[in-house]
């Protein structure tokens, strides 16, 4: 089942003193691009966490917003330091003898003075911090895969009618085709005639009907892009979806050399039409194709 590169995925997780929230967000790209903002503390995760999405998905750009605890709460202890709150307080008192000052020395003017008090943030155990961080963006990646899927199947269901829109024109070419040759034919024969006042070599015109036959027959071209509709249509189907989008892209670009020789071949307007047909078909494929991961 082919995938979508376009998904979203959140999820918030915690074990009561880490709490963490996963926002992933993939759209089209022609390769895997991980682009992570997440908090300083989770900096040295990046590339587990790059792998996670590695291990999952061959193509897109993903963008991985980490938040832990709404990104504002800080765990710590909150210290004091002694030895320059004693300065001050012997400083105050010094001026107050010396200047002659009144009034007491408030705890809050103490502890306004800078270095005063601090907070000292508690050593976290990483591989904890890890656990929660993977399982919560596990289910992250979980429905952001499950909504490419999703969007996959969507795009198979549109390819798989626009391809049988393409069988049907196919169709009607290759049964125009034998008279648009049959017509070529006696056009010649008729033109031969004329430039051979009325009195044609019968081996020279069966060698110019041939080389013309040969120049207006569609059957190999025809057969060639029936083949490339049957392997689209099966990749469609792969139950393996890696890297599934680069050969659809390739089976587009045969697709269109096919359908481009047999408009240069065709001597009639109807089978014009068809092939007008085929290639704006074609072309809404490789639009859809372009969000296939």
């Amino acid at each position: 089942m082919i995938r979508s590169m376009t998904g979203y995925g959140r999820k918030e997780s915690g074990n009561g003193s880490v709490q963490v929230t996963v926002e992933v967000r993939s759209l089209n790209n022609r390769f895997l691009d991980i682009q992570i903002k997440s908090p300083r503390v989770l900096a040295a995760m990046e590339s587990r966490i790059r792998k996670a999405v590695q291990d999952r998905f061959a193509r897109g750009r993903f963008d991985i917003f980490i938040s832990r605890n709404g990104d504002q709460e800080r765990s710590g202890v909150l210290a004091v330091n002694d030895a320059l709150a004693a300065q001050y307080i012997q400083t105050l008192r010094d001026m107050k003898i010396r200047y002659n000052l009144a009034g007491d020395i408030e705890i809050a003017s103490v502890a306004a003075f800078p270095d005063i008090l601090s907070l000292k943030e508690e050593k976290e155990d990483p591989e904890e911090l890890w656990s929660v961080l993977a399982q919560c963006l596990g289910q992250a990646l979980d429905d952001l895969g499950a909504m490419r899927t999703s969007e996959g199947a969507a795009l198979a269901k549109d390819i798989r009618e626009r391809l049988e829109t393409i069988e049907r024109s196919m169709a009607d070419i290759r049964q125009k085709a034998p008279a648009t040759v049959e017509q070529a034919r006696k056009r010649m024969n008729d033109a031969l005639a004329r430039l051979l006042n009325e009195q044609p070599d019968p081996g020279r015109i069966a060698q110019e009907i041939a080389v013309l036959a040969e120049r207006t027959d569609v059957t190999e071209e025809l057969t060639r892009l029936g083949s490339h509709v049957t392997q689209f249509r099966a990749m469609l189907g792969d139950a393996s979806p890696e890297g599934v989008g680069r050969k659809l892209d390739f089976l587009i670009q045969e697709m269109g050399r096919e359908i481009n020789t047999i408009s240069s071949k065709a001597m009639d307007a109807s089978i014009s039409l068809d092939v007008v047909s085929v290639k704006s078909e074609l072309e809404k494929i490789r639009e859809q194709v372009q969000n296939i991961e």
